[in-house]
């Protein structure tokens, strides 16, 4: 017999195989199509009768981002839709509520990717959701008279979908953790900073992103440059948003594409910095910068990077000059320029060995201190850790600990198996306990039960994740700390 349950729009059937129970495809608000494209979400509707939930619903429009396999082929603006894993649906069961926002630079990815499958991290007694929220221009145009953040508020109407029907998969509406990786981390973020999010969440999870911009950038990411492309949107589509929603969707996402930001200067390589379609703070409930107002005091937060972020952006089978290390230093270096590049020609690195460094502490790792600084000045439970386990899939290929790399591991999916190896199984295992200890008791552990250390601002620690999960002083880099000096 197939798995139901009764929900505030109706009743869903689901599909249960090796004890866990699944339920995919369930619209947490109403289609945002037609008059309601750049509107906030509206309430779900009811159906009648039984829902099928035995299939993923469509992704949204995109054309590049996702990470892994979407196993859907569909696409539509009536993309709203989340997924559930569970062992169990005794709403007395209280259990961990895990909600995953996917990565993809806000343009591209859904819920349904294959490494984000929530079987063997809900078989560990947690309930995993994961869920589709606005891409690119439809989730994230900026308008004063329209308004913004809709991708955002997405996540928060999923998030009050979760408050309101979690307990009918077993899980606990008090108890729920955001996690999410890249663009995901990056809302989660955003989350922090949502009046409308407060107490929607206990704990948060920021993997590779949802850091400072950038400390070399000259003009960082912000308000002016989406609205900027929101009024070039609008007037190739037809003058105001008015005329503009009743564009088609293919229109809206070969625009929204073409603004993106994703195509780099000549001589220059492509940095997430450069993405357009993002979050704005905008001092409202939805998203209000640096006050952190969706962030009560006593949620606590893990944030981290990997080793090697860059190589999921430089592929390292292509051909890098060695004047594009000059020419990114002179974008991420700043004033440092010349600093910089005398700690890249010291190293006795390759050119795209220099690339990786450069990119990946100017983007990822820099930023990441920044935070760890202002999380720490704010006085929350904060934890730090650093991935840079390299499987043997990707050592062949070079990737080594990528951007994305860690994921499979969180949620259980080695796969293909003959790119991991037996240290990638057990290592998955331990990142999963640590994961969902998380989520249980807002505490990592180590493998061996203990805590994960805490990250102060006058003792800071982290975790490193190798072979093993091991807790060590917190140190950065000469390129690290140089960059860093940039920062007012």
């Amino acid at each position: 017999m197939r798995p139901r349950v009764g929900l505030s729009q109706g009743y869903a059937e689901g599909t249960r195989e090796n004890g866990i129970s699944r339920f995919l495809g369930l619209p947490y608000a109403a289609p945002p199509v037609g008059d309601r494209r750049w509107q906030p979400p509206g309430r779900p509707e009811p159906w009648e009768g039984v829902r099928d939930a035995s299939r993923f619903g469509p992704v949204c429009p995109q054309t590049r981002g996702a990470s892994f396999d979407l196993r859907v082929s569909a696409q539509s603006e009536d993309c709203l839709h989340l997924n559930v894993w569970t062992q169990t649906l005794e709403r007395e069961a209280r259990q961990p509520v895990m909600v995953w926002i996917h990565g993809g630079g806000f343009l591209g990815g859904a819920g349904s990717e294959d490494a984000f499958d929530g079987a063997r991290l809900a078989a560990r007694g947690v309930t995993v959701v994961t869920v589709n929220y606005r891409l690119g221009a439809f989730g994230f145009a900026a308008d004063p008279a329209v308004g913004s953040n809709f991708g955002v508020l997405d996540q928060i109407a999923a998030l009050e979908w979760v408050a309101q029907n979690i307990d009918a998969f077993g899980g606990d509406p008090g108890n729920v953790t955001v996690f999410g990786q890249s663009a995901g981390a990056a809302s989660v973020r955003a989350l922090l900073s949502a009046r409308r999010a407060r107490d929607l969440f206990h704990r948060a999870i920021m993997q590779s992103a949802g850091f400072e911009p950038a400390a070399g950038l000259p003009t960082p990411p912000g308000p002016e440059r989406t609205m900027d492309a929101t009024r070039d949107l609008f007037a190739r589509l037809g003058g105001d948003a008015g005329t503009a929603r009743k564009a088609s969707t293919e229109d809206v996402l070969a625009l929204s594409v073409d603004l993106a930001g994703v195509r780099p200067k000549p001589g220059q390589v492509h940095t997430p910095a450069n993405l357009v379609w993002t979050p704005v703070y905008d001092d409202r409930d939805v998203a209000s910068g640096d006050d952190f107002a969706g962030w009560p005091s006593q949620v606590p937060v893990i944030l981290g990077c990997v080793e090697n972020e860059a190589r999921y952006f430089l592929p390292p089978s292509a051909p890098f000059p060695p004047a594009m290390v000059e020419n990114m230093a002179a974008v991420l270096g700043g004033a440092h320029r010349e600093g910089v590049l005398d700690l890249l020609n010291t190293s006795g690195a390759t050119t795209y060995e220099a690339l990786d460094e450069l990119f990946t502490t100017a983007i990822f790792t820099e930023p990441a201190l920044a935070t760890l600084k202002r999380f720490a000045a704010l006085d929350r439970p904060l934890y730090y850790y650093r991935f840079g386990r390299v499987s043997p899939g990707l050592k062949a290929s070079g990737h080594l600990a990528q951007h994305t790399a860690e994921i499979r591991y969180v949620f259980g999916n080695l796969e293909p198996a003959d790119a991991y190896d037996d240290t990638d199984a057990a290592l998955s295992a331990d990142m999963q306990n640590a994961w969902v200890s998380f989520a249980r008791t807002g505490v990592p552990a180590l493998p061996d039960g203990s805590p994960w250390p805490r990250h102060h601002g006058g003792d800071p620690a982290m975790t490193v994740i190798t072979h093993t999960l091991r807790a060590e002083p917190f140190t950065t880099t000469k390129l690290t700390d140089l960059i860093h000096s940039l920062r007012p």
